[in-house]
């Protein structure tokens, strides 16, 4: 019964015809599970109140209300709890209001939740007379959540872009678009307003004939040279208006890629600051620069990070920031005052300066903190020299008047190669300064280093990329064998190929060194490296006469090929090593069917149409969208071995994995349950019908040398 109102549903939804995903899909449920009412409803912030997106009444959709969550069944929903009532709901929750009123008996209702757990909507159903089997209602409850979940999502997005073209057209700021040939081909009206021009007069049209001809071929050259590079450039430019008139105008450029990374248009965004070029120097000088000693501010100084570390990505070159506190200022200025400490940071600031090249950068970030941004470093042990040097220098006199005080810095110091790509300007001086207060609690005029644990992780990071990548080219790496059990044939139909890495005698984590190869552009080299030595393996397996046994290849969604036309060199591997395509079954994990990976759908078509299989793995830990899984040509589905170590213990783990596998079935696909180690938990995938079984209680993954005794001696226990 499962199996047909799932089918039932999914095709109401394929041919539905509404607009409104929530108001088919309230139909479609309430159709399948014979509910009087089926609805919607968000929550407010303090989840206090529930207010309906849509309602689904016999067969129609009703206009949308609001309650309160307090003393009714959607309360426990709210808080992320499954409630369910066969039957006597008013009587459960007599000061609920809306039950009476609407004559309701029975009730389910599950949480919506977010990526993260926590339940900002919930899906509901209601029924006038007792509920004939809660069981099966919950379980299909449970199965579209998440698929409701993410069309809601989906929805708010869409709704987020009609505002923001909104946003666009009533924007001061004027907006022209370009095609890839540099043709205009949208304006919005601050355009006009500005230059004058309306967009029939330059639709088509080269947005050089906005050019004032005060800037020299080399100034554009630089410009779309930047562009090119970079994507992007932004800056101060005179043009013209249709009157003739020449302006400033800030101007920002920027590219528009596809999957492939071709461009496929130019957005500029610019507008008229004429009339705060008077006032510029000094607006600028108060925005960027400290008043009191003349160097950078906090902003200035966070601004040229920032740009200094999209550089080094594109150079090979490091970066350092120093963090600097006066040792003692406090006292300082309590004893002497205020203004011979003002004094004192003028001073400070100057013999700092002395110690920094003209491409540096020197700020005072508050009262008595300094940072120094030192670029183009080619060897960060000169970091250390400066710094140094600059505590040498802060360990003479300062001489004010007839006073004489010394007054030294404790140092902070972080370096940036630019690998990482959760570096940023805020976290690069927090760092810096939380090395600071280590320099300063132990005992001042001293420097230290950003957290020597975590120096050391990134150092272990750089260290494992380098040697990873000798050991793919030296192929040092090594692949073991997982067998994947038919539970209906009850023999061995599979292996998945595993790599491991003993690098000099330490077993270092797939988890690790995987996430290391896809960070830094390694994952092909590896997958290329499996995929050749499973191939290698199986061309063995078939000499000994096992012709029916088929090895699963995982593949990052980051080997995945941006450009269509090395699709296939998957297919020219498996070829090459004497395969057939069928003898391969790749495993992706949930991330490959995001719908903005453009190209994969395209690859899976390919690989399908060969004769490879595809297996959807972890399946409940990523995107778990039914959308997504008819769309894209999968074979198998492997329920991820969370959900299966508990099933035995926990009845909505349980649950899940039955949903599972009945939708799998019902959308022809094969299900492969992971992480089995107990005989009660094959006991009850049997008894769910699973398909297949992976895990340590069949076999641990198998070096190549064990292969053929493993199956040569294979017996399925039950």
């Amino acid at each position: 019964m499962v199996e047909e109102k799932v089918k039932s549903i999914i095709d109401y939804l394929s041919h539905s015809v509404a607009d409104n995903f929530t108001d088919s899909i309230c139909l479609s449920l309430a159709k399948a599970i014979q509910a009087d009412i089926v609805f919607i409803a968000s929550l407010d912030e303090g989840a206090n109140i529930a207010s309906t997106i849509s309602v689904a009444s016999e067969g129609n959709i009703e206009n949308n209300f609001s309650y309160e969550l307090k003393h009714t069944p959607c309360e426990n929903v709210s808080l992320g709890d499954v409630c369910t009532h066969k039957t006597s709901c008013q009587q459960t929750y007599p000061k609920d209001q809306l039950l009476t009123d609407m004559n309701i008996e029975g009730y389910v209702g599950v949480p919506l939740k977010t990526d993260n757990g926590n339940t900002d909507a919930i899906l509901v159903a209601l029924y006038h007379e007792d509920i004939e089997n809660v069981k099966e209602t919950t379980s299909l409850f449970l199965l579209f959540s998440g698929m409701i979940k993410k069309e809601m999502e989906k929805q708010a997005i869409f709704n987020e872009l009609t505002i923001r073209n909104k946003i666009i057209e009533v924007s001061k700021e004027a907006i022209v678009i370009c095609d890839q040939n540099e043709k205009i081909i949208s304006v919005n009206k601050a355009f006009t307003d500005i230059l004058g021009y309306s967009f029939r007069e330059v639709e088509g049209k080269n947005p050089k004939i906005f050019a004032s001809g005060e800037h020299s071929k080399v100034f554009y050259q630089t410009m779309w040279k930047e562009i090119n590079e970079t994507g992007a450039w932004s800056g101060e430019i005179l043009n013209k208006k249709k009157s003739g008139e020449v302006f400033p105008e800030w101007l920002s450029i920027n590219t528009i890629c596809d999957a492939d990374n071709k461009v496929t248009n130019y957005v500029a965004y610019f507008f008229d600051i004429s009339q705060s070029k008077a006032a510029e120097s000094k607006i600028y000088q108060q925005a960027n620069y400290d008043l009191l000693t003349g160097i950078a501010n906090r902003f200035l100084f966070l601004e040229t990070l920032s740009k200094s570390l999209h550089l080094i990505k594109s150079r090979q070159t490091s970066l350092a920031v120093l963090h600097m506190d006066l040792d003692l200022f406090k006292e300082i200025n309590d004893i002497y005052g205020h203004d011979l400490g003002d004094k004192l940071l003028i001073e400070s600031a100057n013999r700092l300066k002395n110690h920094i090249k003209e491409t540096d950068c020197i700020a005072r970030i508050s009262g008595d903190s300094f940072a120094i941004l030192l670029n183009d470093l080619t060897d960060t042990d000169n970091v250390k020299l400066i710094v140094e040097r600059i505590l040498l220098t802060f360990s003479d006199p300062f001489v004010f008047d007839d006073v004489s005080l010394t007054c030294t810095l404790s140092i902070g110091i972080t370096v940036c190669s630019g690998e990482s790509e959760s570096e940023n300007e805020s976290s690069i001086l927090k760092n810096a300064e939380s090395a600071m207060y280590h320099a300063k609690d132990s005992g001042r005029n001293s420097y230290s280093f950003f957290s020597q644990e975590l120096q050391s992780i990134a150092q272990r990071k750089l260290l494992l990329k380098s040697q990873l990548g000798n050991a793919i080219e030296q192929n040092e790496l090594s692949v073991v064998y997982q067998p994947i059990v038919s539970i209906g044939e009850q023999k061995v139909r599979k292996f998945e190929a595993l790599v491991r890495w003993n690098n000099s005698g330490e077993w270092v984590s797939p988890d690790e060194f995987v996430a290391i190869a896809e960070e830094f552009s390694l994952i092909k080299p590896l997958g290329n490296f499996v995929l050749i030595q499973a191939c290698i393996e199986l061309k063995k397996l078939r000499a000994q006469g096992f012709n029916d046994i088929i090895i699963n290849v995982n593949r990052s969604v980051f080997e995945i090929p941006l450009n269509k036309t090395e699709n296939d060199q998957w297919l020219k591997t498996i070829v090459e090593y004497g395969l057939q395509p069928n003898d391969i079954c790749f495993e992706l994990t949930e991330s490959a069917l995001a719908p903005d990976k453009r190209n994969n759908e395209v690859l899976f078509n390919q690989l399908r149409n060969a004769g490879c299989t595809i297996a959807l793995d972890d399946f409940g830990t990523g995107y778990s969208s039914l959308s997504y899984i008819r769309r894209i040509p999968i074979d198998f589905i492997k329920i991820d071995r969370a959900f299966i170590s508990d099933m035995s213990k926990n009845k909505s783990d349980n649950i899940l994995v039955s949903t599972i596998i009945v939708m799998s079935k019902a959308l022809g696909k094969k299900v492969v349950a992971e992480g089995v180690e107990t005989q009660e938990q094959l006991q009850l995938l049997t008894d769910l019908q699973c398909d297949f079984i992976q895990g340590y209680f069949f076999s641990k993954p198998l070096p190549p040398t064990q292969l053929v005794d493993y199956l040569n001696n294979f017996t399925y226990c039950k």
